[in-house]
């Protein structure tokens, strides 16, 4: 079983309106003009059938209002589905304050895949699991299934990483499902907060919102929600679903009602993009005991669609690799002893080129040269204990492996 770690981190967020922030970096984005005959694969082999077990067993929750007994619940079955991911090296939970509610919610769930090129910059798809029902006084007593809201985009989330999980990445890639989004984005803003004070490099953040439902005697489509400070990243998203599904309409559009978790993160200097439902003909069951599935969520294939279209735009910006986390497995090396206090060997079966070890923000730490030796030494007598990264290139590809320090 996978360890389970907590992220603490100095909050130095306010809650309140914010206006889109300069990005903290710039990024080229892919043009994408044609399929990726592996991404294809990857997109055809999603389930409606895993979607429709997922959306029910999170509609089966009796509610998942943040403020109710049965939300640390959701949060432990969320882990154990991550856990259950092979290619999934981290499962971390993100805790947050939550204001005028000092008994506190379940936590930000984060599942990280650590990328083998470039694990410093991360790539972030996420999903809110909250629900919310304001039918009555007492949270725990009130139905609030939130089959399309959000149980459709956690979903898809979830199918996202069981597939990409099979393969490896340049980039890092973290599958995100946030707490409290339904009382003003609460878990994704302290997050996003968290990431930009900590200088972490977030390549774009997709978010799953609303995927389920069509108005009847509509085709599927997407309404694109972006702002103009990320109209390359919008302009990608386009571009990648003109190649994927030419017939789909996909354009830019806004809600004239609420907002979602892709406003936390440009809200502090990332670019995020949000694939949405008609924002004119959206479910007119959510937040009440009747968004549930078969009624709110009344088109599986336009779930599935929009979960091909995040799974080809993850997989195609964090730089997918020719190769399986099986294949990878073939680039041996190993580390001991690992946990590790005072120092860590390194050894492979060819040639290393060097060593960079990383901190789960992606920072790089320390680096080592090397010139084709098949061992190394690092002193980690330095390093405060806690979960790393390090990241081996060899004469066959690079391999990232988990050490613990303690």
């Amino acid at each position: 079983m996978k360890k389970l770690l907590f992220l603490s981190f100095i909050l130095l967020f306010g809650f309140g309106a914010f206006a889109q922030a300069p990005h903290i970096f710039e990024h080229d984005y892919p043009v994408v003009t044609e399929e990726n005959p592996q991404i294809r694969a990857l997109m055809d082999s999603v389930s409606i059938d895993s979607i429709k077990a997922n959306i029910e067993r999170l509609s089966s929750f009796h509610t998942r209002r943040y403020d109710s007994r049965f939300i640390w619940d959701v949060q432990d079955w969320l882990i154990a589905r991550y856990q259950e991911m092979d290619g999934i090296d981290t499962v971390m939970l993100h805790d947050f304050p939550v204001p005028n509610f000092e008994a506190g919610t379940a936590d930000n769930i984060l599942a990280v895949q650590w990328g083998a090129k470039t694990p410093q910059e991360f790539v972030i798809c996420g999903a809110h699991y909250d629900s919310w029902n304001a039918d009555g006084d007492d949270p725990d007593t009130i139905r609030s299934p939130g089959a399309d809201d959000n149980a459709s985009g956690v979903a898809g989330i979830l199918e996202t990483a069981r597939l990409l999980s099979k393969c490896t990445f340049d980039r890092t890639i973290i599958y995100a499902n946030w707490c409290a989004e339904e009382i003003g984005l609460v878990g994704s803003a302290a997050y996003a907060a968290d990431c930009a004070a900590q200088n972490m490099d977030i390549v774009a953040y997709f978010n799953l919102d609303m995927t389920g439902y069509l108005e009847e005697g509509s085709d599927i489509h997407v309404h694109l929600m972006y702002t103009t400070q990320d109209s390359l990243l919008g302009k990608y998203a386009v571009n990648l679903s003109h190649a994927y599904f030419p017939d789909m309409p996909i354009r830019q559009n806004w809600l004239a009602w609420g907002d979602s978790d892709y406003s936390s993160f440009n809200r502090n200097g990332y670019a995020a993009i949000h694939p949405f439902e008609d924002v004119h003909a959206s479910s007119p069951f959510i937040h009440t005991r009747n968004d549930i599935l078969g009624l709110s969520v009344n088109n599986l294939e336009q779930s599935k669609r929009f979960t091909e279209l995040n799974l080809g735009m993850v997989a195609t910006m964090a730089g997918i690799s020719g190769y399986s986390v099986a294949e990878q497995e073939k680039i041996r090396a190993t580390m001991y002893p690992n946990p590790a206090k005072e120092s860590v060997s390194i050894l492979a079966e060819d040639g290393m080129q060097n060593v960079t070890v990383c901190n789960l923000m992606g920072q790089q730490i320390m680096a080592r040269k090397l010139n084709g030796e098949n061992g190394c030494t690092l002193n980690t007598s330095d390093l405060v204990s806690g979960i790393y990264v390090v990241k081996i290139l060899t004469e066959k590809g690079m391999v990232a492996k988990r050490l613990v320090i303690y």
